[in-house]
C-alpha cells in the first residue's frame, strides 16, 4: 500500500523518541561499570589488608630483616636445644650404606671439572674416578665403577674372597685327596693282586678273579725275561734256562727248517688237524706230514697240537685217536697239545658246553695222550684257562700259556709260553707264533 505524507511525518517523530531510549541505556550501562569497578577495587584493598599485599609483603621484609639483627640470640637458643644432641649429618642419612672404613674428601663439588660429591661418604668422583684426600689417593676406572667395585662403596661382597681362598684350598685337599685315594687304590691293587688277578675278556671287559690258593703257582722272576727280537730268553742262576721254539701249520706255507734252526729255534710245535667248529668233521693239516718229516730232519725237536671243537667225551676221545695215529712214525718229544677256542666272529659248537663240560672233554683227551706214554699239555689264554675250565681237574697236566707281551701275569705254574702270536724270523716268509718253554722236554 503507499503511504501518505501524514504518515511520513509520524514515522519520523517515532525515530526521535527511539535515540532517546539509546542514549540513556549507555548513561546506565558506564554507570554500572563504574560501580562493578569501585566493588572490585575494594575487595582487592581488602585482601592485601590482611597481610598478602604489598603492604604485607613490606611487612614481611622487615620482620626477616629483624630475624636477622637478631640471629646471635636465636642461634644461642638453637644450641642451647641442641648441644646435648651431637648426631651427624651422615647419621641422619636415610641412605644407611656400609661404612668402608676409609678417609673421605671434603672437596666441594665442582660441576665444571665433572666432579660430584657423594652425599652420604663425602667422597668425590671426578672425571669417573673416586678422588681421595692427598694424603690417601685412590684410583678406580669406570669398569670398576660399573662392576660396583669402587672406593666409595665395595659392592663385592668381601666374603667372596674369602670363599675364592677357600674354594681354591679345598680344590688342593681335594686334589690331594684323589692323589691319596690313588695312591691307597694302588697299595689295595697290590694287595689284591696277591689274592686276585684281572682278566681282560675278548670284548675288551675286565674281571677280576680270585687265584685258587690250592693250585701251584708260578715262581719265574718277571726281571728275568730278556727279550731279544725274535727271540725271548729266561735266566736262572746266570744262565739261559728256557728253550725257543715255532708254531707251525699249513698257514705258515714251505718252510725252510734248516733256517729257521740256523736263527735260534730249538723246537717245533707242528699241528697235526682240527675239528670243524661249524660242521663237527676232523680235517687234517694238509702240510703236517711234510713239517714233521722236515723238522726232524733239521734236527729240531717236535711237539704237536691238535685244536678240538668236542662236544662230547666220545668225540674228544676219537680226536686224541686220530691225532695218535698220525704221529705214531715220528719221534715227538715235546708235549702233545689239546687245544680248545672260541672262534672270533663266528658262532662254534663248544660255546654250548659249560665249564664242567669243557673240563671233562679235555681231560678226557688228555689222559688218552697221557696213555700213549706222549707228555700231554693243555693250552689257553688267561681268560680260556682262569674261567672256562676247572684247573683243579686237570692241575697235573703242564700248561701251555698263550699271552702276547714282554712278561706273562698267569698266577699259576705253566711249561711253555706263547709271548708274540705274529712274530717274524728268517726260514718262514710269513707271520708265525713264537713260544719258549721252560723245560727241556726232549730230556
Amino acid at each position: 500500500m503507499k503511504l501518505h505524507d501524514d504518515d511520513y511525518f509520524e514515522e519520523e517523530r517515532s525515530g526521535g523518541t527511539n535515540m532517546t531510549f539509546v542514549y540513556m541505556a549507555l548513561i546506565m550501562s558506564t554507570v554500572i561499570l563504574g560501580v562493578t569497578a569501585l566493588v572490585f577495587w575494594l575487595n582487592q584493598s581488602g585482601s592485601r589488608s590482611d597481610g598478602s599485599g604489598y603492604a604485607a609483603a613490606v611487612a614481611q621484609r622487615e620482620a626477616r630483616a629483624m630475624e636477622q639483627n637478631n640471629a646471635p640470640a636465636a642461634d644461642s637458643t638453637v644450641d642451647s636445644v641442641t648441644s646435648k644432641n651431637k648426631l651427624t649429618s651422615n647419621e641422619l642419612d636415610i641412605w644407611q650404606l656400609p661404612d668402608t672404613g676409609r678417609e673421605t674428601n671434603t672437596t666441594k663439588s665442582n660441576r665444571n671439572n665433572g666432579t660430584v660429591t657423594n652425599q652420604t661418604t663425602g667422597e668425590t668422583v671426578v672425571d669417573g674416578s673416586a678422588s681421595a684426600d692427598k694424603s690417601n689417593t685412590t684410583t678406580v676406572t669406570a669398569d670398576e665403577l660399573a662392576s660396583g667395585k669402587t672406593s666409595v662403596y665395595d659392592m663385592t661382597n668381601k666374603d667372596e674372597k674369602k670363599d675364592d681362598k677357600k674354594d681354591s684350598d679345598s680344590n688342593k685337599n681335594n686334589s690331594d685327596t684323589k692323589d691319596k685315594d690313588k695312591d691307597e687304590d694302588e697299595e689295595d691293587e697290590d694287595d689284591e693282586e696277591e689274592t686276585r688277578t684281572r682278566i681282560v675278556h675278548a670284548d675288551g671287559t675286565k674281571e677280576w678273579v680270585d687265584i685258587n690258593s690250592d693250585l701251584e703257582k708260578n715262581k719265574y722272576n718277571l726281571d728275568n725275561f730278556k727279550y731279544d727280537k725274535p727271540i725271548m730268553t729266561y735266566e736262572a742262576d746266570g744262565k739261559t734256562a728256557s728253550w725257543f721254539g715255532v708254531d707251525i701249520s699249513a698257514n705258515q706255507g714251505e718252510v725252510d727248517f734248516s733256517k729257521l734252526k740256523k736263527a735260534g729255534c730249538e723246537f717245533v710245535m707242528i699241528k697235526v688237524g682240527a675239528r670243524g667248529y661249524s660242521s663237527g668233521n676232523i680235517v687234517m693239516d694238509e702240510n703236517f706230514e711234510t713239517n714233521l718229516k722236515d723238522a726232524k730232519k733239521a734236527g729240531l725237536n717236535i711237539g704237536v697240537y691238535f685244536c678240538s671243537q668236542a662236544v662230547t667225551k666220545s668225540e674228544a676221545r676219537e680226536e686224541a685217536e686220530v691225532l695218535l695215529d698220525a704221529i705214531e712214525s715220528y719221534t715227538v718229544k715235546y708235549p702233545v697239545v689239546f687245544v680248545m677256542e672260541n672262534i672270533n666272529d663266528d658262532m662254534a659248537r663248544i660255546e654250548a658246553l659249560d665249564m664242567q663240560e669243557r673240563t671233562e672233554i679235555a681231560k678226557v683227551f688228555l689222559e688218552e695222550i697221557e696213555d700213549a706214554d706222549y707228555t700231554p699239555m693243555l693250552y689257553g689264554d688267561k681268560e680260556w684257562l682262569m674261567t672256562m675250565i676247572n684247573l683243579e681237574k686237570l692241575e697235573k697236566y703242564d700248561i701251555w700259556l698263550a699271552q702276547d707281551g714282554d712278561k706273562p701275569d698267569y698266577p699259576y705254574q705253566f711249561g711253555m709260553w706263547q709271548y708274540d702270536s705274529d712274530g717274524s724270523i728268517k726260514g718262514i716268509s710269513g707271520d708265525v707264533a713264537m713260544s719258549i718253554s721252560f723245560v727241556d722236554y726232549a730230556k
